[in-house]
């Protein structure tokens, strides 16, 4: 799927915001002021682990898909529009996806914010499934990841790697058009990196985000 947005690259000068989560132990939670749509839509260029980044976008996790389609919808009003979904990953996404492990299905909803961030939107697929497990062990402010926007993403690697992020895959998932790769620190906190290619870029392919989410069975 196709969308437009602003010009948000990772070396363009833009003035920080306050991130709209904190970080506890290695692990970050979204502040309830945080969720704001108002607060959340200004903070896509923010601090990240003592680092200026610019966000490509922020994951979101409910505890089911009528609470995510409620706060989709306060989404929608405040300006964002739906670019991916809402439905069953990967079943209404990529239907060759058929050997896929149901632990690791989700609910799925994306939006572009009015300031060209992307919020994506997951909730579990069924009870005691991977996402599942995750809100019962951290919460529901629990960031279940940040994905970076770089130009460079070797060179992006180094330096979350001098943090003590370990990549997850000896290399990115690359389709031609998104490269990304996701990283983890010992408190278990993914962050990703991510180099969009196409001006007018997809949101997720189904191999990149496949292979993404079979990393985190480890």
């Amino acid at each position: 799927m196709s969308y437009s947005t602003r010009d948000r690259t990772a070396n363009q000068p833009q003035s920080i915001h306050e991130p709209p989560y904190v970080e506890v132990d290695g692990l970050l939670f979204y502040k309830e002021a945080g969720k704001q749509p108002e607060f959340l839509d200004a903070a896509f260029v923010t601090i990240l682990f003592g680092e200026r980044v610019v966000i490509d976008h922020l994951v979101m996790l409910f505890s089911s898909s009528v609470d995510l389609t409620q706060y989709a919808n306060r989404l929608i009003q405040y300006g964002a529009k739906t670019i991916e979904g809402p439905g069953i990953w990967p079943q209404d996404f990529c239907p060759g996806f058929t050997t896929f492990p149901a632990d690791l299905t989700m609910y799925l909803l994306s939006v572009l914010m009015p300031s060209g961030g992307i919020l994506v939107l997951a909730a579990p697929h069924a009870s005691s499934d991977q996402l599942d497990r995750l809100l019962q062990e951290r919460g529901l402010n629990t960031v279940h990841h940040v994905a970076l926007r770089t130009n460079d993403i070797n060179a992006a690697a180094e330096v979350w790697q001098s943090k003590g992020f370990v990549p997850l895959s000896v290399a990115p998932q690359d389709d031609g058009c998104l490269c990304q790769w996701s990283f983890k620190n010992s408190a278990r906190q993914i962050i990703e990196l991510i180099h969009r290619r196409c001006v007018e870029g997809a949101t997720f392919s189904c191999q990149n985000i496949a292979a993404l989410r079979l990393t985190e069975e480890t």
